[in-house]
């Protein structure tokens, strides 16, 4: 009896070639998409990483753990390094606001929450408490101008709810992502007024009782949508 002979012929140098054309074809269709996506995904870390910020502070004041705090921003732009943001909580003690208060100067507006005010209890910076921080971010940008460094202050009334010059009249902080990051668009809202793509702007909103609030715009919407 003659033996079946087996086919065990493999792939031909031919079909190889048309696999690999093939699975080419869809990385490159695929990858604009997934870099698109760790891209966005980037900025959202970032813009988290600030809202955190804002948010854990203000709810110290809440607690009463501290009478007065600030949000410090620094918007450090080189041709070199890129943008960098840097955003740092600070809080004072009820006894700490008392004696400021006694000594007047803490009165002004202008003053009380200036970006080289002395004397904090606690600063993210330099303390490993917890209930104050400090975030580096290099994946947003901001609409603050370059190297310009600005403050906003709360206290559990509103009583002392103050700004420095740059966030004067402004209740926001604008974040969009890098160079790079997110193709850059005519905003829908001001047709002179050039950002990144939608997936990529995000604004922090504040109100002189410390209320915090993250907003994403959606350009579907034509609007700022609450995250």
């Amino acid at each position: 009896m003659h033996r079946l002979v087996e086919n065990n012929k493999g792939f031909t140098t031919l079909e190889v070639i048309v696999v690999l054309c093939i699975v080419g074809v869809l990385a490159a269709i695929s990858y604009p998409r997934i870099s698109d996506w760790n891209k966005a995904r980037a900025v959202q870390s970032d813009v988290l990483k600030a809202f955190n910020v804002f948010d854990k502070i203000n709810s110290q004041v809440q607690r009463g753990l501290y009478a007065f705090v600030q949000v410090y921003i620094i918007n450090e732009v080189s041709d070199d390094a890129g943008t960098s943001i840097t955003i740092t909580s600070r809080g004072i003690t009820a006894d700490t606001l008392g004696d400021k208060i006694t000594s007047g100067a803490f009165r002004n507006a202008s003053e009380r929450c200036s970006a080289d005010i002395a004397d904090w209890d606690h600063d993210g910076t330099i303390s490993d408490r917890p209930e104050v921080s400090s975030v580096v971010l290099d994946n947003l940008e901001t609409i603050l101008p370059a190297d310009a460094e600005e403050g906003v202050c709360f206290s559990k009334d509103g009583r002392w709810y103050s700004t420095t010059d740059g966030l004067a009249g402004v209740n926001f902080l604008e974040l969009f992502g890098t160079g790079g990051l997110c193709d850059r668009h005519l905003n829908p809202r001001d047709e002179m007024d050039i950002r990144r793509g939608p997936q990529c702007d995000y604004r922090i909103i504040w109100s002189r009782f410390g209320n915090i609030k993250l907003e994403k715009w959606a350009e579907v919407k034509g609007d700022w949508v609450t995250q």
